[in-house]
């Protein structure tokens, strides 16, 4: 009978520590280990050099941009609120996706300002729909996608684990101060919503049969519509997003 000894293991059991074993028996063990480590390694490799080619080979440039003119602005945060309000509806984080700035170097439109003088000085800014995705290749689920339609980047909260890859991978930055707020942001231009546990950004209100409701909201644009200001764009429109475009972006 085999003895065994006060930890537990056999006293004839082999230490494969320190037991010679055959060469063969061994030497196979080891390959089979170091086999399946290395084909471990090079999926995960695979996986995510697979997303960054995607990113660096595909052309879906995001056919459409919200696009600000700050002069126009009088920092209601009519955008804001809409943004927040329109998604929270449909189930969606609901922190606001785009932000109005302080910018005490914007001079207000002379037509708007024959309005609102004391409106000046804002800023909206929101996700760029960067014509190269930075924020998409080392998302480890399929929590940011690329829409084959339209080019859109956007998140699926569904999918969204909140690791913030995306976050530190956002080239831009909202930095200053809110609007009509004593309060500083600093923080990439995908934001996190601890609510939900996810991350969001623009996503050009996707699903929405009128687009962006920012746009669509703003009431300069309301009033530009209208003929109440006389403007030949708006202070919030959609823009065709191309590289030129996006560099003129706030």
């Amino acid at each position: 009978m085999t003895e065994i000894n006060e930890s537990g293991t056999p006293q004839d059991a082999p230490d494969l520590a320190t037991d010679p074993q055959p060469d063969e028996p061994l030497s196979r063990r080891r390959l089979v280990i170091g086999g399946l480590a290395a084909v471990g390694a090079a999926a995960i490799a695979a996986g995510s050099l697979s997303r960054a080619a995607s990113v660096v080979t595909a052309q879906e440039i995001s056919d459409r941009v919200v696009v600000a003119d700050p002069s126009l602005c009088v920092g209601c945060l009519a955008c804001e609120v809409n943004c927040s309000t329109w998604h929270a509806s449909v189930g969606r984080a609901a922190v606001a996706r785009i932000r109005i700035l302080t910018d005490p170097t914007v001079k207000l439109n002379a037509r708007v300002a024959a309005f609102l003088p004391a409106r000046a000085g804002n800023t909206p800014q929101t996700c760029r729909q960067c014509p190269t995705p930075w924020c998409l290749p080392n998302c480890p689920t399929e929590g940011l996608q690329i829409d084959p339609k339209t080019g859109n980047r956007f998140i699926d909260e569904s999918q969204c684990i909140a690791c913030g890859k995306c976050e530190v991978d956002c080239p831009v930055e909202f930095n200053g101060t809110l609007a009509y707020k004593a309060q500083t942001i600093s923080s990439k231009r995908v934001v996190y919503d601890p609510v939900k546990n996810v991350y969001a950004k623009c996503d050009l209100c996707i699903g929405r049969d009128g687009g962006p409701i920012c746009v669509e909201r703003c009431p300069v644009n309301l009033a530009i519509k209208t003929g109440y200001i006389k403007s030949d764009h708006l202070a919030l429109e959609l823009k065709p997003s191309t590289e030129a475009q996006w560099k003129q972006l706030a």
